[in-house]
């Protein structure tokens, strides 16, 4: 059967693809309308459920791993690292302290370090910090809720219950 704008038309309307995916899968099973509705719906299905590796990041996630994977690193002539840091932590010392950032690249120039901007293999993700953060909120809230279980209540008696009054002696 021969594959018409209208069974694309179709199709997409149907089931949320592009005109590329439909026409591909109408052309795969002859042109049955049915049987591209469920194959469609059978790979949506399994996005959904994480059998088929798709792009899950959002543009913004997305974004800032790549930053973060932006590397600035001064080595010195032994080859030792003396500073190795995201490149976007040196944008914004630039940003708010311009002549640290100068000055500091100067003495390295000086001392003949090795200055690089690379791409890291391994680095923090987004989800990594997010955790990270996670983990260190519910730290504090445990100690927090420790220490206010061993406080005891302070009474107020007659004799405290002069606190408007200030005695310099």
């Amino acid at each position: 059967m021969k594959v018409t704008i209208e069974l694309i038309d179709e199709l997409r309307s149907r089931v949320n693809v592009t005109y590329d995916e439909a026409k591909k899968t109408l052309e795969k099973n002859d042109g049955d309308l049915i049987k591209s509705i469920i194959e469609l719906e059978e790979k949506k299905g399994a996005r959904t459920a994480g059998t088929v590796k798709t792009s899950s990041k959002d543009g913004f996630a997305d974004f800032v791993d790549k930053v973060l994977q932006l590397r600035f690193g001064i080595k010195n002539k032994e080859g030792e690292v003396l500073i190795n840091v995201p490149l976007v932590l040196v944008a914004l010392t630039f940003i708010m302290a311009f002549w640290v950032v100068i000055i500091g690249l100067a003495i390295a120039i000086l001392y003949s370090c090795q200055i690089r901007i690379y791409k890291a293999k391994r680095y923090a993700n987004i989800s990594d910090i997010k955790q990270n953060i996670k983990q260190t909120v519910n730290k504090v809230k445990t100690t927090t809720e420790k220490i206010f279980e061993n406080d005891e209540e302070v009474k107020v008696t007659k004799d405290d219950d002069d606190s408007n009054e200030i005695t310099i002696e």
